[in-house]
């Protein structure tokens, strides 16, 4: 309704991220994976499927919370340095957040603590990892 009278992507400042790393289980084995999650209005499920983008890196999948509060992007690659983040269904880019992506607000793990099979670590991390030198934000 009234959808002729809407521009896209919206613009507000409710709308809210934050980002981290995390370990999930993917095919039966740990995954490092950035999670962005999305908060500041209702995200309904619909039978298209959710997408989010920083830049130019697209979600590998997106997990909306039964409630619709917030939504999860996960990304298997990292993610630029700074770029707008924006959500959508299948093509259509529906909502664009204010706050642009700032690489400094990512709360890292601690690669050393990971378990060994752990897939992605040399994505975020590179082969030799050195966990003083990953800066603000690391988690131990």
């Amino acid at each position: 309704m009234f959808i002729d009278l809407v521009k896209f992507p919206i613009e507000s400042e409710r709308l809210q991220w934050n980002v981290r790393q995390v370990l999930r289980d993917l095919y039966q084995e740990p995954h490092l994976l950035m999670r962005l999650k999305l908060t500041g209005t209702h995200f309904p499920q619909r039978a298209l499927e959710p997408f989010v983008t920083v830049g130019k890196i697209h979600s590998r999948f997106v997990e909306i919370a039964d409630d619709g509060l917030s939504a999860c992007a996960y990304f298997d690659k990292p993610l630029p340095h700074e770029g707008r983040i924006e959500f959508g269904y299948g093509k259509e880019t529906l909502l664009r957040f204010p706050k642009p992506f700032d690489h400094e607000a990512v709360e890292l793990l601690d690669p050393e603590r990971l378990p060994e099979n752990t897939r992605n670590v040399e994505r975020f991390f590179g082969k030799e990892s050195n966990p003083s030198s990953m800066g603000p934000g690391t988690l131990y």
